[in-house]
């Protein structure tokens, strides 16, 4: 079995976050396994082909960066969990999800195709935000969302729920992307009376909404690995959303604590969330 081919030569940039991460080529992330089991799978007639995109673990956090995710790890210690709405955004695709896909393939036969619709009609982004109490209703939005854009989602799908909440001393954690802290933006949370957590950069892995995401796209995916249209893909995206069970919404938000002291343990590392 052959891994991952690596670049002899190690080329760095610097990404949206602030994290540096492998530059790859393609034929740095293609793998080709053989078929071992079950049941017979060492029959070289069949091969497993995969295609992935880098993972987290292949980003290198700057120590400026570990050393904010530990202050926030020390100070967040005694934080109550679940009066933190969690909240992200992920792109959704007809042709299925983006990163990992793979198929076994009879050498014997032609391979298997499926269409490809170029970028523009063909993804959506979505909007999602939950705590441990329940999820906030989901938002369509676009895939060159501003700062206006932004406030005006939060208007109509934050601020009701909080409304219902009695605000309840709730708290907002969002990412460190440029929408999100601008100016504009954070005059709007101050006249809203929206509490933010002060969330450190290059943190994905601290945030439970992206386990969220993997268990909302393998649900999506799991009847139709490919929809028609972008209607039949946010259907079929809130249908799942609606029905999350409030049990896996707390166990997420409960594995906070766990996800503080990993960070303390590797003094600003990246945990195995």
């Amino acid at each position: 079995m052959q891994g991952i081919r690596k670049n002899t030569t190690q080329q760095y940039f610097l990404d949206g976050t602030g994290c540096y991460r492998f530059k790859l080529n393609e034929t740095s992330v293609e793998k080709h396994q053989t078929l071992r089991s079950p049941p017979t799978k060492s029959d070289p007639k069949f091969l497993k082909t995969s295609r992935r995109t880098p993972s987290y673990e292949q980003f290198i956090v700057p120590q400026r960066h570990k050393n904010e995710r530990l202050q926030f790890a020390r100070s967040n210690m005694p934080t109550d969990w679940n009066k933190i709405i969690f909240s992200d955004e992920k792109k959704f695709n007809l042709d299925g999800p983006d990163g990992y896909a793979h198929y076994w393939r009879d050498l014997r036969k032609d391979p298997m195709y499926s269409s490809k619709r170029n970028f523009g009609g063909g993804s959506l982004m979505v909007w999602a935000a939950f705590c441990g109490n329940g999820t906030v209703a989901l938002s369509f939005i676009g895939t060159r969302t501003n700062s206006q854009d932004y406030q005006q989602l939060l208007a109509q799908h934050l601020l009701p729920y909080l409304r219902r909440r009695r605000r309840a001393n709730m708290i907002y954690q969002q990412d460190n992307a440029s929408v999100h802290a601008s100016n504009s933006t954070l005059a709007w949370f101050a006249a809203k009376n929206v509490v933010l957590l002060d969330w450190p950069a290059c943190s994905p892995d601290l945030n439970p909404v992206e386990n969220l995401w993997s268990v909302l796209v393998r649900r999506v995916y799991a009847n139709a690995k490919q929809y028609t249209t972008v209607n039949d893909l946010k259907r079929a995206i809130r249908a799942e959303w609606d029905g999350l069970d409030k049990s896996l919404l707390q166990s997420l938000v409960g594995s906070m604590p766990n996800r503080i002291f990993e960070i303390a343990q590797k003094q600003g590392g990246i945990t195995h969330y």
